[in-house]
């Protein structure tokens, strides 16, 4: 395990797309510059992972010795030490060589405490009991999208759209039929006016659970749309010029994410949101996206749960396809007396005083 060269930073988001999750929105350059807004400093790691014998095979049909994976961390600072969240990885084939690379890494940083790790793995009670046998703890589920749909674009389009219910198809059938209108607008400060005020036309005028100062969204999206990662779909119901439903997807790594959305409660065609995603999605399979994340879902035991907070989001999202579960985080413990110190008294204290993400939890 090294840092990234500045040659490596400099191209981190074609580096990202060959790691063995094929990259992810939350590992790209775009999002490392988005967290600078709470204060967490992205820091560059590669990794060379040795694969287990005969795992894969090159283009000369030789076994591969390893696999290297760009992982980014992000660092943030409280009163005890530094730590640092990996999110949606690092990923690996073997995790067990992975995991003991980044605790003799991790020990040479002055005064790091902690390393939240949460490898892009689907969830199973294996699995989990693999990484705690590794020596990590079994934190909470940091991701909205630990528990979501993901969708196989390399099925083609024809099979990905019959996969989707049969009311989600007659709603993008009925909305094309009735001319409802895609457009992918400029990421101009209007358009950014316009999509978070669809998104706050939920909950009453509140928005979301969740959501985020409006400030966070606008260097969201200028991130990623700056980096040419991200891309904005309104739909039109009418010739008002007012957008009727808008979406925002990324499209780092392998995997697009539909990451924000929002839409008048007022419409004159039904389908819209429907026929936005797929839209979005058609573009992805021209792009050589491998999936679609529809961002968040409640798990799967709780998918009729009408408390939870995600559970409107997920009768719609459930209607494309099944809930996915990753792993949750496992923290790495540097140092076990401050750490929990940390966790038992001093957490609860600075964030109240302290604005800023809680991604030491």
């Amino acid at each position: 395990m090294r840092r990234a060269t500045p040659a490596e930073i400099a191209d981190w988001d074609a580096l990202i797309e060959a790691n063995p999750d094929g990259g992810h929105m939350v590992q790209s350059s775009a999002f490392a510059a988005t967290k600078r807004f709470d204060g967490l400093e992205p820091v560059h790691l590669v990794i060379d992972a040795p694969l287990p014998a005969g795992t894969a095979l090159d283009a000369t049909g030789d076994a591969r010795a390893t696999e290297r994976i760009h992982a980014l961390a992000l660092e943030g600072r409280v009163s005890l030490g530094r730590y640092w969240y990996m999110p949606m990885g690092p990923t690996a084939t073997d995790m067990a060589p992975v995991v003991d690379a980044l605790r003799e890494f991790a020990k040479a940083e002055p005064g790091l405490l902690v390393v939240k790790i949460e490898p892009h793995l689907e969830r199973s009670p294996e699995r989990i009991d693999e990484l705690v046998a590794l020596g990590l703890e079994r934190s909470r589920d940091m991701q909205v999208m630990t528990h979501t749909v993901v969708l196989d674009l390399a099925q083609g389009e024809e099979a990905l759209f019959a996969s989707f219910s049969q009311m989600i198809r007659r709603q993008v059938r009925g909305a094309l039929k009735k001319g409802y209108r895609v457009e992918r607008p400029e990421p101009t400060q209007e358009t950014f006016d316009r999509m978070h005020a669809m998104m706050l036309t939920v909950a009453g005028g509140k928005g979301m659970a969740g959501m985020r100062e409006r400030a966070y969204y606008d260097r969201f999206w200028s991130e990623f749309t700056a980096a040419g990662t991200g891309r904005f779909y309104f739909g039109y119901d009418d010739d008002s010029g007012e957008p009727q439903a808008g979406i925002f997807v990324t499209t780092a790594g392998r995997t697009a994410v539909y990451k924000d959305g929002g839409s008048r409660p007022d419409r004159k065609i039904n389908g819209g949101s429907a026929l936005l995603l797929w839209t979005a999605m058609q573009d992805c399979i021209a792009d050589g996206k491998l999936a679609f994340d529809l961002a968040g879902t409640p798990p799967a035991d709780r998918a009729d749960d009408e408390s939870h907070p995600f559970y409107g989001l997920a009768q719609f999202k459930l209607r494309f396809g099944p809930i996915t579960s990753y792993l949750p985080s496992f923290d790495l413990v540097l140092h076990p007396l401050r750490h929990r110190l940390w966790e038992r008294v001093v957490r609860r204290v600075e964030w109240r005083i302290t604005k800023g993400p809680d991604t030491l939890r």
